[in-house]
This record gives structure tokens, sequence and C-alpha cells, in this order.
């Protein structure tokens, strides 16, 4: 009987290596707990909410219906017929002048024409949008 084993081959749950690996993992975790980098206080000076100054704009919202017509938060604009769409182009220029980033959303019906969606997007890009989503 070589190896000290008993004769049926069950030599039994062996702890000592599970003790050397669990002292190991915590040598391991209190060296690497000494070395972490502990953040300071930093000395800035943060405004008081008094100071505070809204930013948050609404969004514009332009709608396109089913018959093609374009609404600017909820009146609409220009005639279904008219691609250039001169009068939303004027109020875009005039939003974009205002606040550069000012959010718009294009909203189209499911069976809007896909022309007058493209014309909204060119009147939006004459415009210089730059914050253009679509929603639902």
């Amino acid at each position: 009987m070589a190896g000290g084993g008993s004769s049926d081959g069950d030599y039994g749950l062996q702890i000592a290596p599970m003790l050397d690996v669990m002292f190991v993992l915590l040598l391991f975790f209190m060296v690497m707990a000494g070395k972490q980098v502990k953040e300071a206080e930093l000395g800035v000076q943060v405004p008081g909410a008094s100071k505070a100054v809204s930013t948050a704009k609404t969004p514009v919202t332009l709608r396109v219906s089913e018959n093609g017509v374009v609404s600017f938060n909820d009146s609409p604009v220009d005639s279904r017929d008219d691609r250039e769409m001169p009068k939303l182009l004027a109020k875009l220029k005039a939003l974009v002048e205002a606040s550069p980033d000012q959010s718009v959303i294009i909203r189209p019906k499911d069976s809007a024409p896909y022309q007058r969606v493209i014309d909204v997007l060119n009147a939006c890009g004459a415009a210089r949008v730059k914050n253009l989503t679509f929603g639902g």
C-alpha cells in the first residue's frame, strides 16, 4: 500500500490545501487593500442653488399628418404643396439663432407621406438644427 491510502481508495477530504489557498487569498486582499488610493477633499467652491439658472429648454415638436400638413408645436405651417417650406424654415432659423442647442423632435404619423418628412428634414438641415430626433 504505497502512498498511505486506505484499501478502498478513499482519501477523504483534504483540508490543508484549502487552508493554504484561503491564506494566500487573504494575504492578497490584505496587501491590495493597503494599496488603495484614498480620495481627498478638493477645495472647489460650487455655486449655490440661488445662482442656478435653468438652461433646459422645451423641445420643439414638428408633426407631419397623414395628409402632409406640418405643424410647428401644434400650429400648422406652410401649405401641403409647398416643398420649400419657407415659414417653417424661417421659424427654425430664428430658433437656432436664439439657442443653437435647441432640440427639435420630428413626429410623423405612420401613414404620413415620406416626401413630406424629407421636406421637413431638408428644412431642418437648411436651418442648421444640431439636436434633431425622431419621436413616435
